[in-house]
């Protein structure tokens, strides 16, 4: 009879995560499972002793997959671990600037690197994502003033997330606007912040103006 095991196959995963190949016991049935220990892939070892198994389900983001060979008489070998590429890129992190505008925090792919850009693309604060799935970064350049700040992760194989967008708190107020009255004293026209309301008022105090400044700077 034949109740002797094979030797464990061994077994590399293709560059793409989308085929396992190895060496075995000519005729022997591969069997590769993902993490899970579902199926994703069977064939035969050749009389050559080589075997090429294309994955139903490829695996691209690090997964550790196990690969195991069957003789003819059943017998069922140890599993061999093969390692899988990392090429997926991680989802963008959550992210909120706390209302200081001195540090970002938020959740991610823990041991994940995390970058904060500011609207000039300039680096303003890096970190990494800890063991909980949470972070805290904080910021060389504190962002006061409705900022965009963008931030995103990359995992240990390198691959960067999407950017998340937070906005920064506005704290900061703005210049004095420049003014000029019309010589009949019924219109003030200047530059301001665009999107700032400009008020007018008069020695007393009291409103007796206000609207926006434009696009351009204008009013």
């Amino acid at each position: 009879p034949d109740i002797t095991v094979p030797d464990a196959p061994t077994a590399d995963v293709n560059d793409t995560g989308t085929a396992v190949t190895g060496t075995g016991e000519p005729g022997a049935t591969i069997t590769v499972r993902d993490p899970d220990g579902n199926v994703i892939g069977t064939g035969p070892v050749g009389t050559d002793g080589n075997y090429s198994i294309t994955l139903t389900d490829p695996q691209t983001n690090g997964e550790t997959v196990t690969v195991t060979q069957a003789d003819a008489a059943g017998n069922v070998s140890d599993p061999t671990a093969a390692l899988a590429p990392d090429i997926t890129a991680p989802p963008a992190p959550a992210a909120m600037v706390d209302p200081t505008g001195t540090f970002v925090a938020g959740q991610g792919e823990a041991g994940a690197s995390i970058t904060i850009r500011d609207p000039a693309d300039g680096v303003i604060g890096t970190g990494i994502v800890g063991a909980d799935g949470n972070y805290s970064v904080t910021l060389i350049d504190p962002q006061i003033n409705g900022e965009q700040l963008a931030v995103t992760q990359s995992d240990v194989a390198g691959n960067t997330s999407d950017p998340t967008m937070a906005l920064a708190p506005d704290v900061t107020a703005p210049d004095a606007p420049t003014a000029t009255v019309s010589p009949d004293g019924t219109v003030v026209t200047g530059t301001g912040e665009p999107g700032a309301t400009v008020t007018i008022r008069d020695p007393g105090g009291n409103v007796i103006g206000t609207g926006p400044v434009g696009g351009g700077g204008n009013y």
